[in-house]
């Protein structure tokens, strides 16, 4: 059971949050003429919420992991290899945490430029939005690390190899973005590698830190291009 719980509540929330983002394109608070806005503020909310409560049941389940990784963690204490993205054993989390968010970030800003040639950006909205990308950014990135990341690599240390805790995390984090930019397949595949080596980061830093960061990189990236995507009406 405690190896399940943990894996069971993820899931559940994962559902949650599809439901909830079916939910807030349909009704909710309105605070601006870009329904695209007016979207995130409602989902972001709902997320904050499911957040709270995966916060709250992490800590139940193992309150002395949870209090261990609750916290940025040591940002440049030596990882272990992972050569399919040419981290050597030893290297500094600091080191590898900086090339990440380069790589991860510049290939993210790539795919999506593609995606804006294909419609008509008017890039001078942009300084109007990027308050609001900024916020989303945030709080959606943190939402999901607390959810994914911490929610798993906290309460199944000790109970599972490191290596299988990242594979669930990435399946789980990977399923979670089946509608996301881009969708199906590919998508599951994107974030499932990026799940893995977030849940990586946050078990061998004992920290949510790099997670964090990485994650919210990325998502300022794909926030704004969304955000370009839906003109005010």
């Amino acid at each position: 059971m405690k190896i399940t719980l943990p894996i069971i509540l993820t899931v559940v929330y994962t559902v949650a949050l599809w439901f909830g983002g079916t939910f807030s394109k349909k009704t909710g608070i309105e605070v601006s003429n870009n329904t695209y806005v007016n979207g995130q503020v409602n989902y972001q909310i709902i997320l904050l919420v499911i957040t709270g409560v995966s916060l709250l049941t992490t800590y139940l389940v193992n309150k002395e992991n949870f209090l261990a990784y609750f916290s940025f963690g040591q940002i440049s204490i030596p990882g272990d290899e992972l050569k399919i993205f040419g981290i050597k054993q030893g290297d500094s989390w600091l080191k590898t945490g900086l090339s990440l968010c380069l790589v991860i970030t510049g290939v993210t800003a790539i795919f999506m430029y593609f995606q804006l040639k294909k419609v008509d950006v008017d890039w001078s909205i942009l300084q109007n939005g990027i308050f609001w990308i900024l916020l989303f950014s945030l709080t959606n990135s943190f939402g999901e690390e607390m959810i994914y990341r911490l929610g798993l690599v906290s309460p199944l240390q000790g109970l599972l190899t490191p290596t299988t805790v990242f594979l669930i995390s990435a399946l789980i984090f990977g399923l979670a973005h089946i509608n996301g930019m881009p969708s199906g397949i590919i998508g599951i595949s994107l974030a499932g590698i990026l799940g893995f080596v977030l849940a990586k980061s946050v078990f061998e830093t004992q920290g949510f830190f790099w997670a964090w960061i990485i994650h919210f990189l990325q998502d300022v990236v794909i926030i704004g291009s969304l955000y370009l995507m839906n003109k005010p009406t």
